[in-house]
């Protein structure tokens, strides 16, 4: 059996080697295996810390049925350690900044699904990032788990097969959809990126309905306060999900990936987004 460190061991040790108490480190650590948020469990994950970075908010409901949004906050200029594992180095070395909430439980490739969920995030002014750069922020992603999927039980490591990135500076929204395992070094990405809305004022509902799968019949259906904004006929995801039977899980949060963190300028403030109004579901 493989010994692997979880996210609080490595914190730890982490602490340790600096001298530091790590009592100041478990006091708000990045990640937590078993976040609860309205009556579900998640693997909560923020380089703000998740007691920060993540926060039940009454205040701000998408429906009176509603027992609270998620505030998810996206720390722009500063990164708490600890969350590097055998795949992947610590977020902050990275350039990563994230605040988000990743779902526990899996459902079907080669199957029809429907995600429903309301978003909010307040206007401010960004100064954002420019050119191919400029659609930097991730709120939403279908990602394949690749835990143990490998023989011997060793983790494959996956990239999702579906996003909604958002123009930080515009709140203007695109889809991405990505047709090779890119997480490898050389392996080049094949995406399918379109621009197709702009967050409003207030609460945004969002309604997806896919097929994910790297077969001809797959598809994706965005629905953006109840008009279809986008539509899309054939493979939506890449060979690895059938080869080693991967199961689906959504990402919902703020997620500045991979170096452009580093690219933020000094005033570019937190982001913040509320979801409320969850479901992730298989439909016949």
């Amino acid at each position: 059996m493989n010994f692997r460190a979880t996210p609080v061991l490595t914190t730890l040790l982490f602490a340790l080697s600096l001298g530091l108490s790590p009592i100041i480190f478990a006091a708000n650590p990045v990640s937590d295996d078993n976040y609860t948020y309205n009556g579900k469990r998640y693997y909560a994950k923020s380089t703000g810390g998740v007691k920060k970075g993540i926060r039940l908010s009454k205040a701000h409901k998408r429906s009176k049925k509603s027992r609270g949004s998620a505030k998810f906050i996206v720390f722009t200029q500063k990164c708490v350690r600890g969350n590097a594992s055998d795949l992947y180095d610590d977020d902050c070395d990275r350039g990563i900044r994230r605040s988000q909430l990743q779902q526990y439980d899996e459902l079907p490739i080669n199957r029809n699904l429907e995600y429903r969920f309301s978003v909010k995030k307040p206007y401010k002014k960004f100064p954002g990032l420019r050119g191919a750069d400029k659609y930097y922020v991730q709120f939403f992603e279908i990602k394949p788990y690749g835990v143990d999927a490998l023989p011997g039980k060793d983790d494959l490591p996956t990239v999702p097969t579906f996003r909604l990135l958002l123009d930080g500076k515009t709140n203007k929204f695109r889809s991405a959809i990505s047709l090779r395992n890119h997480s490898y070094s050389d392996v080049e990405p094949l995406d399918i990126n379109k621009d197709i809305g702009k967050l409003k004022r207030g609460w945004n509902d969002f309604k997806i309905k896919t097929k994910q799968t790297a077969r001809k019949n797959g598809y994706v259906k965005v629905y953006h306060n109840g008009k279809l904004i986008y539509s899309y006929k054939g493979k939506t995801a890449y060979k690895d999900v059938h080869t080693y039977k991967l199961g689906l899980q959504f990402w919902m949060g703020g997620y500045i990936c991979c170096g452009y963190g580093d690219k933020l300028k000094k005033n570019e403030r937190n982001h913040i987004f509320y979801f409320d109004m969850v479901k992730a579901r298989r439909v016949k």
